[in-house]
C-alpha cells in the first residue's frame, strides 16, 4: 500500500486518484476527524503561544521604553529618585494573563469555526442522502446525491447510494419494458380471439341447426372472458404509460372544480339507477393545477365506480374537492358509507390486480386504485385511504399552480 502511494506521488496523478490510493482506514471519517482534531490542537497551541509571546513582547517593550526614559532623565539630572522595582510583578502577571486570555479567545473562535464548518459539511451530505432515499421510497428512482469523490465514509455511502439507485432504476425500467412488451404482444392475439369468438357466435345464431343452450352459454362465457382480458391489458398498458411520465407533455392549466362537475354530470344518474345517491360538494372558487384533464376525469370516475361496485343499494357516496392553503394543495375526495376496507388491506389495494375478496365476481379488474395512484403520482400528488366509520374514503392531493 505504501509503495502504491509513493508511486502515485511520483507519477503526478490527480488528487482524486491519489486519494483512491490511500488505505481504507485513512479514508475513515473517524480517522480524518482525529487527524483534524490533532492538527487543530497543534495549530491552536502554536497560535496561542505566538499571540501570547507577541502580546507580552509588546507590553515588555512599553515597560522597557519607560525604563530607558527614566534612565535618560536621571542622566540629565531631571530626576534624582531611583525606583528600586521599575518592573512590578503584578504588571508582569497582568500582561501574561491578558495575553493568555486574548490567545484563548482567538483559538476558541478558530476552533469553533472549524467545528461548525465540518459539522455543516457532514450534515449537508447526510441531509442529501436522506432526501434521495426519501425520494426513492416515494418512487422517484432518478434522484441522486451527486457525490463523485470517496474520501470518507459519508462520501462512499453517497456514491454507493447513487450506484444502487442507478442499478435499481435500470432494473425497474427493464421490467416495465418487458411488461409493456408482453402486454403489447398479447393484446393482438386476444383481440383476434375475441373477433373469432364473435364471428363464431354470429354463425352459431344463423346456423340452420340450432346449437344447444349449454354451447351458447359457454360461448358467451368465452366472449366475456376475452373482453375481460382485453380490458386488463388495456388498463395495464395505460398504467405503464402514465408511470413513464410521457403524459406530462399534455399538461395544461386545469380547474379541479370543472373535473368534479364533469364526473358528477355522468354519475349522478348512474348512482340513482343503482339505488344509491351521489352528493357533490365543491369549492366556490377555481382550483387550478397543471394536469392532464382526461386522466383526472378517469381517476375520479374510477374512484366513484369502485364505490358503486362495492356499496349496497341505498348507500350514499360523496364527491368533494377543496384546497389546503397551508400546504399549497388541492384535494379531491370520494367517500361512501359502505363496508369499507380493513386497515391491514389498505396498502395492498393499490397493487395491480389485487382484490380484497378473491371470491367476488363483480366484474372489477383490480386495477382501478392502481390507475388512480399512477395518475396522482404523475401529477406529483398522493393518494390515501381513510375510514369513514362506516365506509371508505379516498383522498387525492395534488400541488396547486
Amino acid at each position: 500500500m505504501k509503495r502504491r502511494f509513493l508511486d502515485a506521488l511520483q507519477s503526478k496523478i490527480s488528487p482524486q486518484q491519489m486519494i483512491n490510493c490511500l488505505p481504507l482506514w485513512m479514508k475513515s471519517s473517524a480517522t480524518q476527524q482525529g487527524v483534524m482534531f490533532a492538527v487543530v490542537s497543534l495549530f491552536s497551541l502554536v497560535l496561542m503561544a505566538s499571540v501570547t509571546i507577541a502580546y507580552v513582547d509588546y507590553e515588555l517593550g512599553k515597560q522597557n521604553s519607560e525604563i530607558v526614559k527614566e534612565s535618560k532623565q536621571r542622566t540629565t539630572g531631571d530626576k534624582h529618585d531611583i525606583d528600586d522595582d521599575p518592573i512590578e510583578d503584578d504588571d508582569i502577571i497582568a500582561v501574561l494573563i491578558s495575553g493568555f486570555i486574548l490567545a484563548g479567545v482567538l483559538v476558541s473562535l478558530f476552533t469553533i469555526a472549524i467545528v461548525v464548518a465540518m459539522s455543516r459539511l457532514s450534515q449537508h451530505r447526510i441531509s442529501r442522502i436522506e432526501q434521495v432515499l426519501n425520494a426513492a421510497a416515494d418512487g422517484d428512482l432518478s434522484a441522486r446525491t451527486g457525490e463523485k469523490n470517496t474520501y470518507n465514509d459519508l462520501a462512499r455511502i453517497s456514491v454507493s447510494v447513487d450506484e444502487m439507485l442507478s442499478r435499481l432504476e435500470g432494473s425497474v425500467a427493464a421490467m416495465s419494458d418487458i411488461s409493456a412488451n408482453i402486454a403489447h404482444e398479447l393484446k393482438t392475439p386476444i383481440t383476434r380471439l375475441r373477433h373469432n369468438l364473435l364471428t363464431l357466435r354470429d354463425e352459431a345464431e344463423t346456423a340452420p341447426i340450432a346449437h344447444s343452450q349449454n354451447f351458447m352459454s359457454e360461448l358467451d362465457h368465452a366472449l366475456s372472458d376475452s373482453q375481460r382480458l382485453a380490458a386488463i391489458f388495456d388498463a395495464l398498458l395505460r398504467i405503464t404509460q402514465i408511470e413513464s411520465g410521457a403524459r406530462r407533455s399534455r399538461f395544461t392549466e386545469t380547474d379541479l372544480t370543472q373535473i368534479v362537475d364533469t364526473v358528477a354530470e355522468i354519475y349522478v344518474d348512474v348512482a340513482e339507477d343503482a339505488g344509491m345517491q351521489l352528493l357533490v360538494h365543491k369549492a366556490q372558487s377555481p382550483l387550478l393545477i397543471q394536469g392532464d384533464r382526461e386522466l383526472l376525469i378517469q381517476q375520479a370516475a374510477n374512484l366513484i365506480e369502485n364505490a358503486l361496485r362495492y356499496c349496497a343499494s341505498g348507500s350514499v357516496i360523496r364527491l368533494s374537492c377543496g384546497a389546503d392553503n397551508n400546504h399549497s394543495l388541492v384535494w379531491l375526495k370520494v367517500e361512501d358509507n359502505g363496508l369499507g376496507i380493513a386497515e391491514a388491506e389498505r396498502e395492498r389495494v393499490f397493487e395491480r390486480l389485487y382484490r380484497v375478496d378473491k371470491s367476488r365476481t363483480d366484474g372489477g379488474l383490480g386495477l382501478g386504485l392502481s390507475l388512480a395512484k399512477a395518475v396522482a403520482g404523475l401529477h406529483h400528488g398522493t393518494i390515501a385511504l381513510h375510514d369513514c366509520k362506516p365506509g371508505l374514503g379516498v383522498m387525492v392531493s395534488i400541488p396547486r399552480v
